[in-house]
């Protein structure tokens, strides 16, 4: 009966397991796809590099193909709802098939000549598919142009890092061993007569040690190998068949860690609770050494259980912020950003300032036109970090923000709570209004423009919950709360604003225009093809939101997990102290006390133990811990007189049938 019971909870555990396998299949997918035989990926940054944008898919690419490196680079898909991925090959050798599957409910991946590159940025993943023999060549290029690269190799090690490092899947990893830790006290303590009645015979403690463990790892070994088969079948079924071998790989050397574990603590927990003849001739329970054990492993994840409960709260929070994210740089998908040579002031000397000189009367006209049809999207904020450098303070604001009416369009789109209240100008702060005073002056097109700043712009202040999007130099999406901006509006960008300062905000990707072929058309009717290039602005973006989604459902089963491994510990420590309070219990009861006066002490003593626990976890975590980890303590503690009261009613009964 006793195996049969820890063959049913074992595979019930290793069900979170196969669980978190599934998912660390479908990370490693993006990042190493099966299909595609991926050795190695690497993150590249050109920001701080000598090369030239428009030269580094060329370069890529020659190596790729004199090396055989099968060198892709991985881009969204951005037709769509923008969830998928594209792989784009760099070179022109290497024989790849049109499309391949992906794990999950992810759609199938289109395969790309390099001619998908053409709009995009340099900066993002490279999968290396074919031979590796050259990858130190490749590195020693990259470091030599002082590219910033960041690699990962497809080895063993690399999973088991990935299962470790990750918050996620550590928490998951270290719940279910203290699972199967309770079910190691579970077994100990239904064997604890047993073994008692074979030390007082005189039965060799190896041997006794060496038949309960293997019994013991028997019943996990057998419900992890029905598990794997189940699992295993099921994500050929459902995934594909390609997908088997990886997933079985991870999800055996998830197995074998907490197995392992498990075996650990079952044998610390055995040497702690090693019966003596001397126990039995004192009439004491055979458990009774379990009991420190127990109470000690109850202690022990009530106190992980509490400690993980605020950053999971965290990721929560951090969720729903990137959902946000992808959702923004989705409403982003068609805008496109002007990739010139180099921005005005960078290294390159007169030659390059002369080129933004000849430049800007092209790109001016370029808004001019875009704008007509409500093409081109404005977006500059200025935090108060730069006010604070010449000593000013926008306070009680943080961001000044500067938008034309598209940008609002977006925003309205995914915030339909957003409201705008405007504002005289003596709500406008000191600072703020001084600075904007002094500064957009310098940027209109028209001096009668700078003299009545006022009539050209207007200044409101954010109402709603959800935060306002903008984006930063660079082209990075940001986000702020609505009490903290302050939105300076510009009706008519190209009306207002110079030439000279139009191409400085489309050289730093906060002004934008929307649709690729309409800008692309821009460009040549101008000439400037050979000048100017027209990249995609949120593929990057996309991507990394694309994975933020994945980790706090793994948190939420974590949590989950350890809650269940706080009740199987709870459960058993309750069986244990009332099997050892039975001589006491079992006389009370029967003179009419009730449940909760024969059950009070030990209540009120884990009381006590869990509320100092839970001060001292809401004190090192800090007041922003507060709320998760009281209201998770007080709702464990509250539930200790039911898990006490009914261990001491089940004792009572088979102590009244003498069955005990």
């Amino acid at each position: 009966m006793h195996k049969k019971i820890v063959i049913a909870v074992s595979a019930v555990q290793f069900l979170l397991l196969a669980l978190v396998a599934v998912i660390v299949s479908d990370i490693h997918d993006r990042f190493f796809s099966e299909q595609l035989g991926v050795k190695a990926k690497v993150t590249l940054d050109f920001s701080q590099s000598d090369l030239r944008q428009e030269d580094v898919f060329q370069q890529l690419g020659a190596m790729s193909d004199q090396w055989e490196l099968g060198l892709m680079k991985v881009a969204p898909d951005l037709r769509g709802d923008q969830s998928g991925q594209i792989f784009v090959q760099v070179g022109q050798k290497g024989a790849f098939p049109k499309r391949i599957e992906r794990f999950g409910h992810e759609p199938d991946a289109e395969i790309r000549d390099r001619r998908a590159l053409a709009h995009s940025f340099a900066n993002g993943d490279y999968l290396v598919t074919g031979k590796t023999d050259h990858i130190d060549e490749l590195k020693h290029w990259l470091t030599s142009h002082r590219v910033d690269q960041k690699w990962n190799e497809e080895t063993l090690l690399t999973i088991l890092q990935f299962l470790i490092m990750q918050s996620d899947f550590g928490v998951a990893l270290l719940a279910v061993s203290m699972l199967m830790v309770s079910l190691a006290l579970y077994w100990l303590a239904v064997k604890a007569k047993g073994r008692a009645l074979r030390v007082l015979a005189g039965v060799p403690t190896w041997r006794i040690q060496c038949e309960d463990f293997s019994h013991f790892l028997l019943a996990m070994v057998l419900a992890a190998a029905i598990l794997d088969v189940l699992a295993a079948l099921y994500v050929g079924f459902v995934y594909g068949w390609g997908f088997v071998p990886y997933y079985s790989k991870v999800l055996l050397l998830a197995e074998a860690m907490v197995i392992f574990s498990t075996l650990v603590c079952a044998l610390i927990f055995s040497v702690a609770s090693w019966p003596n003849p001397e126990m039995l001739a004192m009439r004491e329970p055979a458990v009774k050494r379990l009991a420190k054990s127990s109470a000690a492993l109850k202690l022990a994840v009530f106190a992980f259980v509490l400690s993980t409960v605020s950053p999971a709260v965290s990721a929560y929070t951090n969720a729903r912020k990137t959902a946000q994210e992808q959702v923004m740089w989705k409403s982003l998908a068609d805008q496109v950003v002007l990739v010139f040579p180099s921005r005005p002031g960078s290294a390159g000397g007169a030659e390059i300032e002369q080129l933004f000189q000849t430049l800007q009367p092209s790109v001016g006209d370029m808004v001019r036109q875009a704008e007509t049809a409500n093409r081109v999207v404005l977006s500059k904020a200025w935090t108060e970090d730069d006010f604070a450098i010449d000593g000013m303070t926008i306070a009680p604001y943080r961001y000044v923000i500067m938008v034309n009416e598209r940008w609002l369009d977006i925003v309205r789109k995914k915030n339909k709570g957003l409201s705008l209240v405007p504002l005289a100008l003596e709500q406008i702060p000191k600072d703020a209004k001084k600075f904007l005073e002094s500064s957009i002056p310098l940027y209109v097109r028209k001096q009668q423009q700078a003299r009545n700043i006022w009539h050209e712009v207007k200044m409101y202040r954010l109402t709603g919950s959800s935060p306002f999007p903008f984006v930063r130099f660079g082209g990075q999406l940001e986000f702020a709360q609505p009490k903290d901006v302050l939105l300076l509006f510009a009706p008519h960008v190209h009306a207002l604003f110079n030439d000279n300062f139009l191409i400085s905000v489309a050289s730093s990707s906060e002004l934008s225009f929307v649709g690729l072929e309409e800008t692309q058309k821009l460009v040549s009717e101008r000439g400037l093809q050979n000048r100017i290039r027209v990249n995609y602005m949120a593929e990057e973006g996309i991507l990394r939101a694309q994975l933020y989604a994945y980790f706090v459902w793994l948190r939420a089963g974590s949590i989950v997990a350890l809650l269940a491994a706080l009740a199987i510990a709870a459960t058993i420590s309750a069986f244990i102290m009332a099997v050892l309070k039975a001589k006491r219990d079992f006389p009370l009861r029967l003179a009419g006390a009730s449940w909760w006066a024969v059950s009070r002490g030990r209540i009120v003593k884990e009381w006590v133990l869990g509320g100092i626990v839970v001060m001292l976890i809401m004190l090192f975590q800090g007041t922003n811990g507060w709320l998760p980890v009281g209201l998770t303590g007080a709702l464990v503690l509250l539930a200790l007189p039911f898990v006490h009261i009914g261990a001491a009613a089940w004792v009572f009964a088979k102590n009244s049938l003498r069955q005990l």
